[in-house]
């Protein structure tokens, strides 16, 4: 048994000693800045959010970078929250309501782009077939009755929920509107928003490109595309920190066909170690500025303390 782990391991790292750091160091560049991009792009919906107040950039980027290198470590996206904590602690009084709409916006455009990248690759040809659904699945489309009775027990169930929140959701729903403002304006929402996250999406490609051309596969700009889209889905139920295990499960799915399933794992386990090294890294230096200090540690208690609190 150990001689079989020391293989898989083996064959995991050896693909990592023919690494181009030339490339890997562009991959690198990449990353950082599509988390410059996505931290500006949530200043702007803040600043729209609260007119009359200073939003700090570096503050909020500081703040964003911080909860990114959470989400890496924390189950459930937990770096979220930090997020919303480190913002409240710059601007007191704050509606943490209002924020963390605000950080919707944002999640709101990224869903869009992600399917629309997606549906366009599996139009292209790119993405790998989708798998038939289990036969107990397509059993139940045969049995309308049975659906429309789960239907309409889940409709009921909805109405009874709708009536027990309907009071708070009153008294919440200006909160949300408020952290939505930006789109109140569809001029301002595009050029302070949109077009910075184009530009980040652009370096989350770019990153992937310059590291499949690091690791030596096809560096291809659909394949890469496919990579990003599906190691996004990796997240949407996060019940790993940074969506481990699902990530490389998806990812090594995308490139499925393009490379072998070794080289696909490697690749994946490469891809989540640099992005987790560099948001962590960006992170605590992020967060040591934000809260003023010169001790990591501290910095790290402070974010943790900002998300649950």
């Amino acid at each position: 048994m150990l001689a079989a782990f020391g293989q898989v391991t083996q064959n995991l790292v050896e693909p990592f000693g023919g690494l181009d750091f030339r490339f890997a160091a562009v991959a690198l560049a990449f990353q950082a800045a599509n988390l410059v991009l996505r931290s500006f792009a949530w200043r702007n919906v803040l600043a729209a959010a609260f007119p009359s107040r200073h939003v700090p950039v570096v503050g909020v980027g500081a703040a964003y970078a911080a909860g990114v290198a959470l989400n890496a470590f924390l189950p459930a996206r937990g770096g979220e929250a930090a997020k919303v904590g480190l913002v409240r602690l710059q601007l007191p009084g704050a509606s943490v309501v209002t924020i963390a709409a605000s950080g919707s916006v944002i999640l709101v455009l990224d869903a869009l782009l992600g399917g629309a990248l997606l549906i366009g690759a599996w139009a292209l040809g790119v993405l790998p077939a989708v798998p038939r659904p289990p036969h107990a699945v397509t059993a139940l489309g045969e049995k309308p009755l049975f659906l429309v009775a789960a239907a309409a027990l889940f409709a009921l169930g909805a109405w009874f929920a709708v009536r027990k929140v309907n009071r708070f959701a009153r008294r919440t729903w200006e909160d949300v509107l408020q952290g939505g403002a930006v789109l109140r304006s569809p001029r301002r929402y595009v050029q302070s928003v949109v077009s910075l996250q184009l530009g980040a999406w652009a370096c989350r490609i770019g990153f992937v490109l310059a590291l499949l051309a690091a690791f030596g596969l096809p560096a291809s700009l659909p394949l890469a595309t496919v990579v990003v889209v599906l190691g996004g889905l990796s997240t949407v139920v996060p019940a790993a920190p940074g969506g481990a295990g699902a990530q490389q499960l998806l990812v090594v799915y995308g490139l499925h066909g393009a490379v072998s399933a070794s080289a696909a794992l490697s690749f994946s386990v490469l891809l989540q170690v640099a992005v987790t090294a560099m948001n962590t890294t960006i992170g605590i230096a992020a967060a040591m500025l934000v809260l003023r200090t010169l001790h990591p540690l501290v910095a790290v208690r402070s974010g943790l303390t900002a998300r649950s609190g």
